[in-house]
C-alpha cells in the first residue's frame, strides 16, 4: 500500500436552469479513485445512465484490496457499464438512448491515471500552472484538430455540445488512458461540462488559487452560478501529498438531493 495521503472535496449543483441534478459522482478514496459521470438521453434515461456508471465503477473497485486494483480493472468495470447501459437501453427505453460521459482519476505507486469517455474533463495544478489531461472526445475538438475552426471559434460553435464518444451508445467503448508521475501538492480537478461551459481555463486556475481545496470547490462553484450555470455543475478536487498514509474526503451536495445525471447534450 503506498503510504501516500489524499484529500478530496465534492460538490455539485443543479445549476440556475435545470429542474434536476443528473450528474453523478463518486469518491471511493479507500481505493485512490474518484469518478464523475454526466448522463445524456432526455429525463429518466439520463438519469439512469450517470448513476448507473458510478455505481458498476464503485461495486467493481470494491470487489478487489486496493494492493490487487489496477487501472484495467477500472477499464473493464467502464466496459462493463456500456454493455449495461446498451441492455436497459434496448428493454426499456426502445428507440431512446442511455448514456454517459465519464472522467476517473486513479492514484497508485506515484502515478496518476486519468481516464475518460467524452466531455467530462481532468485536470491538473501543479506549481502553480493548469494543465487539461483529458481530450474532449467532441465534434468541436475534431473541427479544431482538422484547423477548420479555431479554439475561439469553438466556445460559440453550433456543434459544441455534440459529443463524439460515450458509454452506453455504441456495442463496444474505447476508454482513454493517460498516465504519469504525481508530485506532492499536485491538484487534480474532475468536472461536467457544466462548469467547463461557464469557466474559461483562467477562470479555473484562479478559483484554485485558495490553499483549501474546499474554498477552491466554493470558489468554482460560485463563479458558474453567477455566470448563469445553464447546466448542472459537479467537480471533484483531489489535492495529493506524499509522506502521510490514509485519505480525507469532504461533499457538499448544495441541493442536498441524491446526484443523478442526465444525458441530453
Amino acid at each position: 500500500m503506498i503510504s501516500k495521503f489524499s484529500t478530496s472535496y465534492a460538490i455539485t449543483h443543479r445549476g440556475a436552469v435545470r429542474q434536476l441534478n443528473e450528474d453523478a459522482h463518486v469518491e471511493i478514496n479507500n481505493h485512490n479513485l474518484w469518478v464523475v459521470a454526466d448522463g445524456m438521453g432526455g429525463h429518466e434515461a439520463g438519469e439512469v445512465a450517470s448513476q448507473l456508471v458510478v455505481d458498476v465503477i464503485r461495486a467493481k473497485v470494491e470487489e478487489l484490496p486496493f494492493e490487487k486494483l489496477e487501472v484495467s480493472h477500472i477499464v473493464e468495470a467502464i466496459e462493463d457499464a456500456n454493455r449495461q447501459l446498451n441492455e436497459y437501453s434496448a428493454q426499456y427505453l426502445g428507440s431512446k438512448t442511455a448514456g454517459s460521459t465519464v472522467t476517473a482519476l486513479f492514484l497508485k505507486n506515484n502515478k496518476y491515471y486519468v481516464l475518460w469517455v467524452g466531455d467530462s474533463r481532468a485536470y491538473m495544478l501543479r506549481d502553480g500552472q493548469l494543465k487539461q489531461i483529458s481530450r474532449d472526445h467532441s465534434q468541436v475538438n475534431d473541427l479544431i484538430d482538422e484547423g477548420i475552426i479555431s479554439v475561439e471559434e469553438a466556445k460559440t460553435h453550433p456543434l459544441s455540445n455534440v459529443i463524439t464518444r460515450a458509454v452506453g451508445v455504441t456495442a463496444d467503448v474505447k476508454v482513454d488512458v493517460i498516465q504519469n508521475e504525481v508530485k506532492t501538492g499536485d491538484i487534480f480537478l474532475l468536472c461536467s461540462d457544466g462548469l467547463t461551459g461557464e469557466l474559461s481555463d483562467e477562470d479555473i486556475c484562479l478559483s484554485l488559487e485558495p490553499s483549501s481545496i474546499i474554498d477552491s470547490g466554493m470558489a468554482l462553484m460560485h463563479s458558474s452560478l453567477v455566470r448563469g450555470a445553464r447546466d448542472n455543475v459537479t467537480c471533484i478536487l483531489i489535492k495529493y501529498d506524499e509522506g502521510y498514509a490514509g485519505h480525507k474526503s469532504e461533499t457538499f451536495n448544495i441541493q442536498d438531493e441524491a446526484t443523478i445525471p442526465l444525458f441530453s447534450k
